[in-house]
């Protein structure tokens, strides 16, 4: 049995789909044409929302960037920009607003510090109750994790590595348990 009701306007569905959150004009477009509508009923329903300023790619990326600072990497929130369908001039100019390197370095580290020691906990409760299992020195266990975590933050293998040796210099000053493995 058919749905009785009549098939919405383009308007509609799009109006429909950004009452939900900002898209940008190619995510908005690529949802309608997903919806079955053709370019002639797509492309005046577009012109009118940039005309009212339903659609606005450049605020949308800043506004993301922004959102996505405390977060990400410069490198991470270029990368989903991208994947929105966003023009590269756009994200270049909202980025290099929105981040600087050595916010980003400082972000970085503070990260890697904060989990430094969140890992440390990991370590000692996995290897206190696991007494059968050949130990993974406790340092290099730590790295790995922390490494893997600001990578999927999109942190340069080159910053993360940085940050590390930072950290262990520290740790060599505070206290000399880092090199007791």
């Amino acid at each position: 049995m058919r749905n009785s009701k009549p098939r919405r306007s383009a308007k509609e569905a799009a109006l429909d789909c950004l009452s939900r959150r900002a898209l940008t004009y190619y995510e908005l477009e690529t949802r309608l044409k997903n919806k079955g509508y053709n370019d002639g009923e797509i492309n005046p329903v577009l012109e009118k929302l940039l005309e009212w300023g339903y659609l606005n790619d450049q605020e949308l990326t800043l506004a993301y960037a922004k959102s996505r600072l405390k977060r990400f990497s410069r490198r991470r929130v270029q990368q989903d920009l991208l994947n929105r369908g966003l023009a590269p001039e756009l994200i270049d100019q909202a980025l290099k607003e929105v981040y600087s390197s050595a916010d980003e370095y400082q972000q970085c580290l503070a990260f890697a510090e904060q989990w430094w020691l969140q890992e440390e906990k990991s370590w000692e409760h996995k290897n206190s109750s696991e007494k059968t299992r050949p130990k993974i020195p406790r340092e290099l266990w730590i790295k790995q994790k922390i490494f893997r975590k600001l990578s999927q933050r999109g942190y340069s293998s080159e910053m993360v590595r940085s940050v590390l040796a930072e950290i262990h210099e520290d740790g060599d000053e505070d206290d000399g348990n880092l090199e007791d493995v």
